[in-house]
């Protein structure tokens, strides 16, 4: 006898739909995943993830259907129930899939299921003419081994070649030129962070470490110890001029003993790191997250909330969560697509507490500045130190030096990369003193 075969998602939707007729207030929202021209896996667990917070508050129900579309059907809601609300999640989604569909046209449909029985019998038609699509699988996993092979790397190689930092800037009015358009760069703090990318290349796991969050908050955990033992023994901290370090560490390696060990000999040394921690990981356990936070502020460390994108700015609220400074993702939509909803979300967290990271070009800059932020870290501003440094050094210093090199040299950690530079207070410092640039440069 044959066993009878699931139904599908068109089925169970089907008779949902003709439950949801007898009740009435019903709707049924369709993100067209397959529309897109290259869907990938990233695409439905976001959508997903976005779907089921809306379903859970308005009591409704996500249907996978057969052409790697999804349709949430829920009551009707008024829109005042902010970007996950059913009624805004269109705006929402067409902010999300910019990058893959600029024009947002056709991404989504939403039907009212008394009023619009026929779109909806046409859709669900059309879906039984189509041949069953490939499910959007996840990238390919790093093989079994990749946890034991970083494990062994961290074990043998030198901290040094698997560190890097990068120094962060504040661009503020000149003291010295009161009312010009002079401005100022001053230097705010020197982040300190494990490349991710040369401990792929170093075990041929390029983009695995990074694409599975279960083996990055492995490897993450993993490194804490290093990191604050690196800090301690190798980073010059004493160094005159030099910035703040800021460090990256886990929620749970922050509510450890090693942690409050770390925390009491930096207080020994006269120096109180900047602490950083990723929204994700804040939003994943918001208890363990106070605890931490808590602890971090007790000892007089700055507490810092990075990796927020555009769109986390405007669904998860950073600003409540207590962090001292909020690091946003500099994405070419912010300029591009400057809503008032954004500029609002940018007012409500407070200019002057955002740092606008991955700032890669001049455009970034002139964003953050034309609304009211002042502090600034990427690549851009990597090349913009270089230049400065050049400048400044003494001719027998910086002759033989190009932009690069200084880039390269001052990105590095290790003694042996910065070797070369024959200037290491200034290269310490990040910039020379006093440096002056209009905003125009």
């Amino acid at each position: 006898m044959n066993a009878i075969p699931p139904p599908t998602g068109e089925r169970l939707l089907a008779d949902a739909i003709r439950r949801a007729q007898r009740s009435g207030n019903q709707q049924l929202l369709t993100l067209h995943l397959g529309s897109l021209p290259a869907p990938r896996p990233h695409h439905r667990r976001i959508a997903r993830a976005l779907l089921q917070d809306a379903a859970s508050r308005h009591g409704g129900q996500i249907f996978p259907l057969r052409n790697n579309d999804l349709a949430l059907l829920t009551t009707i809601t008024d829109g005042k129930g902010g970007a996950i609300d059913p009624a805004n999640l269109p705006a929402t989604f067409a902010e999300l899939f910019r990058a893959d569909r600029p024009d947002p046209a056709g991404l989504t449909s939403i039907w009212n299921i008394e009023t619009d029985q026929t779109e909806i019998f046409q859709y669900l038609q059309t879906l039984l003419t189509q041949e069953p699509q490939l499910p959007l699988c996840d990238e390919i996993p790093p093989p079994p081994a990749a946890v034991e092979d970083i494990a062994s790397l961290l074990a043998t190689a030198r901290i040094g070649d698997l560190t890097q930092r990068q120094i962060a800037i504040e661009i503020a009015p000149d003291p010295a030129a009161p009312g010009s358009r002079g401005r100022i760069m001053r230097p705010l703090f020197r982040e300190i962070t494990f490349s991710v990318d040369v401990l792929e290349s170093r075990l041929a796991v390029t983009g695995r470490a990074s694409s599975d969050p279960y083996l990055f908050r492995h490897l993450a955990a993993r490194l804490d110890p290093r990191m604050m033992e690196f800090v301690l023994t190798k980073m010059n901290i004493h160094a005159p001029g030099a910035p703040r370090l800021h460090i990256n560490l886990t929620i749970e390696t922050l509510v450890t003993a090693e942690f409050d060990e770390f925390a009491r000999q930096c207080l020994d040394y006269g120096h109180r790191p900047g602490i950083e921690v990723p929204l994700i990981e804040a939003c994943r356990d918001p208890d363990q997250f106070k605890q931490a936070r808590d602890r971090v502020q007790n000892y007089g460390f700055p507490l810092i909330i990075e990796g927020v994108s555009p769109l986390g700015l405007r669904l998860a609220n950073p600003g409540s969560f207590g962090a001292d400074l909020v690091k946003l993702n500099w994405d070419k939509s912010l300029a591009v697509h400057a809503t008032p909803e954004m500029i609002a979300a940018i007012n409500r967290l407070g200019p002057e507490r955002i740092i606008l990271q991955r700032a890669q070009n001049e455009q970034a800059i002139t964003f953050g500045l034309g609304v009211g932020i002042t502090r600034f870290q990427g690549h851009h501003i990597d090349a913009m130190l270089a230049a400065a440094r050049l400048k400044s050094c003494p001719e027998g210093d910086a002759s033989h030096c190009t932009l690069r090199q200084c880039s390269e040299r001052a990105a590095a950690t290790s003694a042996a990369t910065r070797r070369f530079c024959r200037n290491q207070p200034l290269l310490e410092r990040g910039m020379p003193e006093n440096l002056r640039q209009s905003p125009e440069r």
